[in-house]
């Protein structure tokens, strides 16, 4: 079996208020030293928490550290033109050394985010599959050249080049068929949220039909409150969300408990293919470090 590597959310919606400054270097850093293989940064245009910008937070992190990889989990990627994506993710690319990683999804749950840029929701899905196509276009080229429904470009560079050739990879978000198929097709991983180890497996079944012999990274990310209870997740993933969860979701799909009981659960994961996972502390930004050193831990365990 190729070596499980696991990642950690470094920023996310700031649920209790934004922390001083200095927390996010912090954390990056953490994270480096205790071993992660790769740091999360979310993205929302519009929210009901605060949020740092998705590629602000990763360009501090690609500044405070030097081996771990920095990735977009996700970009909503229908709020956006394709260019400047391409553009902000190169030049991630270029300054880290070639460490970037770029999560796409369709969003939705939030319909201000499409509001605030004046983007039709329903045109979600046929916009990021074009984006996607784009993309590998500019990424590509140094003259890319696109024609599409809602993107056209001719002659197109974006300079400085991403070090990654072909450019940092394209892992689709999402749980659904529509984003399974988009990870086969289009994508060189996949990364859902909220699915369970039984649900994971039968996805990644529908995922190799689709890639059709392509190798598409098996990721998967995994709420986290290592040493806190189901009601404790269940209390913050209700406000970062906001919507009520029920217990038995929290039980269902993310992890708590004891350090061994989170690598049990972590476990149950591996055993259904997951090669790549990222632990999404359900916590306050005030207890994200004592979750990035309890998470590692989890890392740790579940590996041997």
């Amino acid at each position: 079996m190729s070596r499980v590597a696991f990642g950690i959310q470094g920023s996310g919606p700031l649920v209790g208020g934004a922390p001083a400054p200095a927390h996010f270097a912090r954390v990056a850093r953490a994270a480096e030293e205790v071993g992660f293989d790769s740091l999360w940064a979310g993205d929302h245009v519009s929210f009901h928490e605060p949020l740092l910008e998705q590629t602000v937070a990763l360009s501090l992190f690609a500044a405070v550290t030097e081996r771990i990889a920095l990735g977009a989990g996700v970009v909503i990627l229908p709020l956006r033109q394709p260019a400047l994506v391409a553009r902000a993710f190169a030049s991630l690319d270029y300054l880290s050394g070639g460490r970037a990683i770029l999560g796409v999804g369709v969003g939705g749950e939030h319909p201000r985010d499409f509001a605030a840029v004046g983007v039709l929701k329903r045109e979600r899905g046929a916009r990021t599959d074009e984006a996607m196509c784009a993309l590998r276009e500019l990424f590509a080229s140094p003259t890319a050249s696109f024609a599409g429904r809602f993107f056209s470009f001719d002659g197109i560079s974006i300079d400085p080049r991403p070090v990654q050739e072909g450019g940092p990879p394209l892992w689709v978000g999402g749980r659904s068929d529509a984003a399974i198929r988009r990870a086969g097709r289009l994508g060189d991983g996949w990364i859902p949220i909220w699915v369970s180890p039984e649900r994971y497996a039968r996805g990644l079944e529908q995922l190799g039909v689709e890639a059709a012999g392509r190798e598409v990274t098996a990721a998967v990310v995994l709420p986290t409150l290592v040493g806190g209870s189901v009601e404790d997740a269940r209390a913050y993933l209700s406000r970062r969300y906001a919507t009520e969860f029920a217990a038995h979701a929290i039980e269902r799909y993310c992890l708590t408990g004891s350090v061994e009981e989170c690598a049990a659960r972590v476990a149950e994961y591996v055993e259904a293919g997951a090669r790549h996972v990222v632990f999404h502390p359900a916590v306050e930004p005030a207890g994200l470090a004592g979750q990035v050193e309890l998470a590692a831990e989890v890392a740790h365990a579940a590996a041997r």
